[in-house]
């Protein structure tokens, strides 16, 4: 299977993702990325139940340590539902994903990169009346070594007006409160390519619904892809659903492999990336 991926840029499969990633050799994978069933949820697809959470998700992360490369990174986008009680007492947010957070560095050995944030422009109202309506996501953001390194650049943001007109106007002087983020008077030139990328994420939440019960918007997987792979690294999302990761993975020029339970969405996530290399021999064809 893997001997052909550069040629054919992608592989995708209907199994489960542990195992679909145990075939694939050992060290081979620069990034997992991939969002897992959320705590709690009810989906199509089933429930993975906060008590049982943690003990689910870790064959993925097992094998996903073993098939990393050493410089490789994985990415769990996820946020838990709240938790159900009986008789008088109100709901409450679930703290697996916390906890999941703690064992990835505990357990697994792991180096914590960020725990990044997702805010969503468009939130799902789900009738709740007891917290605040629920607008965010976490992103595990987590390497497999100690010593890692990212591409920031590639996820530089616009400056606004504002900040280029504070660059331009001011001078930063030392700070007489004793802090010392300006240790000495300086003009900040801004940099060619953006202001560094934030680790809060916003937007839209996707609009094609109808496609699978929690589809992405492609500018998650995207922002990661560009951060820490290059052209022809392996990505690797092993909870595919209808193939978000695999198409900005193919669209910036890497190689991917997924793996799904459910056969409909690996046809449907086979046809949206057979789509992207159909787009790229038109246009070379154009040019």
């Amino acid at each position: 299977m893997f001997g052909t991926l550069l040629q054919d840029r992608f592989i995708v499969k209907s199994m489960d993702g542990a195992a679909g990633m145990m075939t694939l050799p050992d060290n081979s994978i620069k990034l997992v990325y991939g969002s897992p069933p959320y705590p709690n949820a009810e989906r199509n697809y089933g429930i993975w139940k906060s008590k049982e959470y943690i003990k689910i998700i870790s064959p993925f992360i097992d094998v996903a340590k073993i098939k990393l490369r050493e410089d490789g990174f994985i990415v769990v986008n996820v946020k838990a539902n709240r938790e159900k009680h009986k008789g008088n007492k109100n709901t409450t947010r679930s703290l697996v994903i916390e906890r999941l957070a703690i064992m990835m560095e505990e357990k697994w050995g792991l180096s914590c990169i960020d725990i990044e944030i997702w805010v969503k422009d468009n939130p799902v109202s789900t009738g709740l009346r007891v917290a605040c309506q629920d607008a965010y996501e976490q992103n595990l953001w987590f390497s497999k070594s100690p010593s890692w390194k990212i591409n920031l650049d590639a996820i530089r943001r616009p400056y606004s007006k504002a900040t280029l007109k504070i660059y331009e106007n001011n001078e930063f002087k030392p700070r007489t409160n004793g802090l010392m983020y300006v240790r000495k008077q300086k003009k900040i030139t801004a940099h060619p390519l953006g202001a560094l990328a934030q680790n809060v994420v916003k937007g839209h939440v996707s609009s094609r619904q109808e496609q699978h019960q929690a589809m992405q918007p492609g500018y998650l997987a995207q922002k990661y892809i560009k951060a820490v792979t290059n052209e022809n690294d392996l990505i690797v999302d092993p909870w595919m659903g209808t193939g978000t990761t695999g198409v900005e993975a193919i669209k910036l020029g890497r190689c991917f492999v997924g793996f799904d339970i459910y056969k409909d969405y690996v046809e449907k996530a086979k046809l949206a990336m057979m789509k992207v290399l159909e787009g790229e021999k038109n246009d070379k064809k154009r040019k």
